[in-house]
This record gives structure tokens, C-alpha cells and sequence, in this order.
């Protein structure tokens, strides 16, 4: 008797991509509540919904109360990790027949791909953090989302963040920026997907930057050249490498825990 496959559970690029969305712009915000619900009910800190909801979506920890800060950290650390363990889970599933093709390639290849990719990972890096770290020097100012990770991993959500920012966010992030939009747009000229691919992929890291007041509109577009950078860098390396989302998940990985190493000295 044949097994009877639930079409609803078959590869799907597009549920991919749509489970990503709806858990990074609305999941998101319902997990970081919820544990800042717990921790409000353990804790007793008796904050109501409506002042909960608007301490955790603060950008400037200078001016949340100590006695509040580690409520955000627990709150956001864990809600970062619980959104990318959750975004790997559905991402991965569906998108999981993509691993299955790259990691023959990467078998079939490897004698090329073993020097190619640590090479790619390493020019690139190079070159965006000679990059960011100027631009950090002419302005003195990083982006709010590099901002937020930094306070995490520097009061108490250091464990919590490396998980989310460096074991499940590249991956994540390598199959949606890079494979999804490759693939989508596999019959128009390479360079349409490296333009899409690089600008939805600031977009999500410059959001928070953007509707921030603080920056200035000359700060946001210089803050924004890292980020472009990043993304050209992957999608070369993507490219490159025969399109294997191993190669640009392996650079990304390596950037966020090189990063991740720096934020923590």
C-alpha cells in the first residue's frame, strides 16, 4: 500500500518565506511579550500590558529604569532566540529538499569549494569590517539594530543571543535572502537577484535605524553601506560557489561570530 504524502508538508519555497514573514514582523512581538509576561508574573514587577509592551520595544536602554533592565534583557534575549529557533524549524523544513541538493554538491565539489568558500568568507569579511569600522569612526554611531544586540549580549543575554544571531540566524537568513530569491528569479539576468536579494536583505537590519529620529538622514544611508556590503559580499560568494547555500551560510556564520567575539572582549 502506497503511503498517502499531505501536500501541505512537500517543500515549499514560498511557505518558506511567508512562515518567515509573519514570525519576523508579528511573531516576533507576541513572543517577546509573552516572556515579558512571565517574567512580569514571577517577578512581580506588576507592570501592565500597555507599559510592558512599550518597555520592551524601547531602543535606548540608557533610559530604561535599572530596575527594569532585567526584564528587557531576559525578555528580548530569549524572545531573539525563541523567533530564530522557530523561523530555523519552519525555514529549514520546507526549504529542506535545497540542504539535501547543496550538501551533494558540496560532497561532489569539495576539493574546490574547501579553499573557495574559507577564501570568500575571508575577503569579504575583510573587507566589510574595514568598511563598518569606518563608518563607525566618522560618525560614532552603529545601527539600532547592531545597537540592541550589543546590550543584549553585554548584560546577561550573551547565551540566549548566540544562539539566535549565530547558529540560527545565517542559515535562516542564507536560505531566504539567498536561495528563496535566486530561485525566484532564476530565468531573469544574475544581476536582478543580486540587487533584490541585497536590498531585502538591509532592509530588515536598517528598519529599526530608519524609524529612529535620532540618526540623522546622512547617518542612516552610511549605516546603511555595511549591510549592502554584507549582502553583496554573500551573494558573491553564493555565486561563486555554485550557488551552494553552504558556501554564503558559512561566511555569514563566521561574520556573526567573529562580531559576536568582538562585542564580548
Amino acid at each position: 500500500m502506497n503511503d498517502v504524502k499531505n501536500p501541505f508538508l512537500e517543500p515549499n519555497k514560498t511557505v518558506a518565506v511567508l512562515g518567515y514573514i509573519l514570525l519576523y514582523l508579528f511573531g516576533g512581538s507576541f513572543i517577546l511579550l509573552g516572556f515579558g509576561m512571565v517574567y512580569n508574573f514571577v517577578t512581580h514587577t506588576k507592570l501592565n500590558l500597555l507599559e510592558l509592551s512599550k518597555l520592551l520595544s524601547e531602543t535606548d536602554f540608557s533610559k530604561i529604569e535599572e530596575m527594569y533592565r532585567n526584564l528587557y534583557v531576559f525578555s528580548n534575549s530569549i524572545g531573539n532566540f525563541m523567533v530564530y529557533l522557530l523561523s530555523f524549524i519552519v525555514v529549514a523544513f520546507f526549504m529542506r529538499n535545497y540542504l539535501k541538493e547543496d550538501a551533494k554538491g558540496l560532497i561532489l565539489d569539495y576539493k574546490k569549494l574547501a579553499w573557495l568558500i574559507p577564501l570568500c568568507a575571508g575577503v569579504g569579511f575583510g573587507i566589510a569590517y574595514l568598511v563598518d569600522y569606518g563608518i563607525g569612526n566618522a560618525i560614532h554611531q552603529v545601527s539600532a539594530n547592531q545597537s540592541s544586540i550589543e546590550v543584549l549580549i553585554k548584560n546577561g543575554g550573551g547565551v540566549w543571543m548566540f544562539f539566535a544571531v549565530v547558529i540560527f540566524a545565517p542559515i535562516v537568513e542564507e536560505l531566504i535572502y539567498r536561495k528563496a530569491i535566486f530561485e525566484y528569479l532564476k530565468k531573469f539576468p544574475i544581476a536582478l537577484s543580486y540587487v533584490v536579494s541585497i536590498l531585502l536583505f538591509t532592509f530588515p537590519h536598517m528598519i529599526t535605524t530608519f524609524m529612529e529620529e535620532s540618526y540623522t538622514v546622512s547617518e542612516k544611508f552610511l549605516l546603511c553601506i555595511p549591510y549592502l556590503l554584507s549582502g553583496l559580499s554573500l551573494c558573491i560568494t553564493y555565486h561563486l560557489c555554485k550557488k551552494n547555500i553552504y558556501a554564503s551560510w558559512f561566511f555569514h556564520l563566521v561574520n556573526n561570530l567573529i562580531s559576536f567575539i568582538l562585542v564580548c572582549m
